[in-house]
């Protein structure tokens, strides 16, 4: 059976409300319409989709089966006629990426701005998260291209290689602090530090190192999942940050921080652009790419 866009858009209106009248008021139909609508699906398909109870609606094993493939289709329905709009100057084509922190504001910032220079009529929606985050939001078709600081699933993304840029994550403090400039292990252990949160690549990386050090667990006095925040507090305190160098440039460079010798607790970083496995890049992100420096994954 053939599956138009009707369909696909009625079938994942009651898949994901669970309720034929939620679902009715989403893709505008009446609710006698739109069972209608669903049960020529399910002949057409030889199968039951939904199991209909008292409570709402639930998919069967088959309408399990078939969601995915449904959300595909649509995506894919959807940026085929984006793409063909821009094509006839209805519509803009959308650069959608997201990325790390210290990559986002830097590598990906300065390739966004050369693109939209020379294409002033593209657009940018750009995510700035952690890496299980874009993963995520790659997975659901938030964002059509991933620049990670560590793998994805091989099973939902596709990598493209890796980025022609690295940083290196280091130990900072207040320009005022009195701790020394090359501090031993044991003054080091005795500070207090601002982290993101347990869960986070890079808290999980920094305590791996004290650990391999010989370090007694960090004592964390404010953890937070704000860069800012987190750059903020160790400039106006004696507490110490562990951050990729590019993102403390400006505080270096103004005098308010520096950058603590301790080359133990140094990491050189790199990263990793990814897609998503199924379905086609977009134009505009294709064109993305042309700007983006890049090695060619092995």
């Amino acid at each position: 059976m053939d599956l138009d866009e009707r369909q696909l858009r009625a079938f994942l209106a009651v898949a994901e409300t669970g309720s034929l009248g939620r679902a009715a008021m989403l893709v505008h139909l009446t609710q006698p319409s739109l069972s209608r609508v669903i049960q020529r699906m399910e002949q057409g398909l030889g199968h039951p989709l939904f199991e209909r109870q008292s409570k709402g609606m639930t998919l069967t094993a088959a309408g399990e089966a078939l969601l995915p493939h449904a959300r595909l289709l649509q995506s894919e329905m959807l940026a085929a006629r984006a793409e063909l709009d821009a094509l006839r100057g209805l519509r803009r084509g959308t650069v959608r990426i997201g990325a790390v922190a210290a990559v986002m504001r830097t590598l990906v910032a300065q390739s966004l701005g050369r693109l939209l220079q020379d294409f002033p009529q593209l657009t940018a929606e750009a995510i700035e998260a952690v890496d299980g985050e874009l993963g995520d939001a790659l997975s659901g078709r938030r964002i059509d291209l991933a620049v990670t600081a560590s793998e994805l699933d091989p099973a939902s993304a596709e990598l493209m290689g890796t980025c022609d840029y690295t940083d290196d994550f280091a130990v900072f403090c207040a320009m005022a602090n009195p701790i020394p400039s090359n501090p031993t292990m044991n003054q080091l252990g005795s500070q207090g530090w601002v982290m993101p949160g347990k869960a986070m690549t890079p808290r999980i990386q920094f305590e791996a190192i004290c650990a391999g050090l010989g370090l007694a667990p960090p004592v964390i006095a404010v953890e937070t999942g704000s860069v800012e925040m987190m750059i903020a507090v160790s400039a106006n305190s004696n507490l110490l940050c562990w951050l990729p160098q590019p993102l403390l440039a400006g505080h270096l460079a103004n005098g308010l921080m520096r950058k603590l010798d301790v080359p133990a607790m140094e990491r050189t970083r790199r990263f990793l652009l990814y897609r998503r496995r199924s379905g086609l890049l977009t134009r505009a992100a294709r064109q993305f790419l042309d700007y983006f420096p890049l090695q060619t994954a092995n």
